[in-house]
């Protein structure tokens, strides 16, 4: 399968580059990115025969050679580049969230629909074997107390100048301003506030901004266990932004603490737990961004006696098992788990949260008490 990968910066030299190359079933035949001394050094070191500063560029010159894109260029050029590609019927598999604006996850949920192409949204957690594993464990409880998500990360910045040795590259001044205007423009809009309404102060868009990378992780992995939320009874955000909490009310009556956080700390922290009358099941997530480290699943369970046991069901990396899948679901061999439709709701939730929290009419048709 010839593939593309439009988007050359960390996450995509970090992961889905080296990734994708080690799997024998993918040639990596094109690299696009605006910073165009970036896709040229990295596909003469990964051997790579083609590299492009725009989706347009690369479909025009090599879109009939190509099977498949990875798009990993930031979430308020997705849709931009995702349209073009599905009209093209060709597969794609996009970095998560889908997009900063719920109306750009609308555009591309209307493009998957009319598209015979392979569509599916990056969320390597959801393709993790401990997820599998917890949702086992999950599925032989009878009565669930409490759903509890705990996300708080660190400083990654720091923790990929220790690890990764990564390409620079020169991105025109005009592509950044038309980019950070857009992205602006997005996040205002997804929360329902008025530019004229800032008075230059963009606060929440911004926190809301930074939150719905972070915790659509969390959001969609919520939505794969447990369903849609029906209701949102409290949001609040708080401490500069950097933290917001929110009790969601899924399917079934399930109650959920949504627990977001930023930190200057060392380490990360991202964990999903499910409490019940006899026993509790925990997701424990590993830091992204180091290797191979696994994700593990703890069951502690007893009344009168106590067992606590846990499970490491692989060393796997997510990051591979997501691609692997999206290669099988191409090759119709595997149903996509990971959704534009599921995506598009995480971007509606995640917006909802902030309009809510802002006192603004919210998007979705769920009921809320705030």
């Amino acid at each position: 399968m010839r593939i593309a990968i439009i988007g050359c910066g960390t996450i995509a030299q970090v992961m889905h580059l080296p990734y994708a190359a080690e799997l024998p079933e993918l040639e990596v035949y094109a690299l696009v990115d605006p910073a165009v001394d970036r896709a040229e050094t990295l596909a003469e070191r990964n051997g790579v025969p083609h590299h492009f500063e725009s989706t347009e560029e690369l479909l025009a010159q090599v879109g009939g050679e190509l099977d498949a894109a990875i798009v990993l260029t930031p979430p308020q050029a997705h849709a931009d580049a995702v349209i073009p590609i599905l009209e093209r019927d060709i597969d794609v598999l996009v970095e998560k969230p889908l997009a900063i604006s719920p109306e750009d996850a609308d555009r591309m949920v209307e493009a998957a629909d009319a598209s015979d192409s392979t569509a599916m949204v990056a969320y390597m957690k959801r393709y993790d074997p401990a997820y599998e594993r917890a949702r086992e464990e999950i599925e032989k409880i009878e009565e669930i107390d409490l759903i509890t998500a705990y996300d708080v990360d660190p400083d990654h910045g720091r923790i990929l100048d220790e690890v990764y040795d990564t390409v620079g590259g020169s991105v025109p001044d005009s592509f950044i301003e038309a980019s950070s205007r857009k992205r602006r423009d997005d996040a205002l809009s997804a929360i329902g506030v008025d530019d004229s309404e800032t008075d230059g102060d963009d606060g929440l868009a911004d926190d809301y901004d930074w939150h719905l990378e972070h915790i659509c992780h969390d959001v969609n992995a919520l939505r794969g266990l447990f369903g849609d939320v029906e209701r949102i009874d409290h949001v609040d955000v708080f401490a500069d932004g950097r933290y917001a909490t929110a009790h969601l009310v899924y399917e079934g009556g399930n109650r959920c603490v949504l627990d977001s956080g930023l930190s200057n700390r060392k380490w990360f922290e991202e964990w999903l737990r499910v409490d019940a009358p006899d026993r509790a099941v925990t997701i424990e997530y590993s830091n992204p961004f180091i290797k191979n480290t696994p994700t593990e699943v703890s069951v502690k369970q007893g009344i009168e006696t106590l067992s606590e046991t846990t499970h490491t069901p692989s060393y796997d990396e997510s990051f591979k098992c997501e691609i692997r899948h999206f290669t099988r679901a191409a090759a119709g061999e595997a149903a996509v788990e990971t959704t534009f439709a599921e995506a598009r709701d995480d971007v509606y939730l995640i917006a909802d949260l902030f309009r809510v929290y802002d006192g603004v009419e919210p998007l979705g048709t769920y009921h809320t008490t705030e």
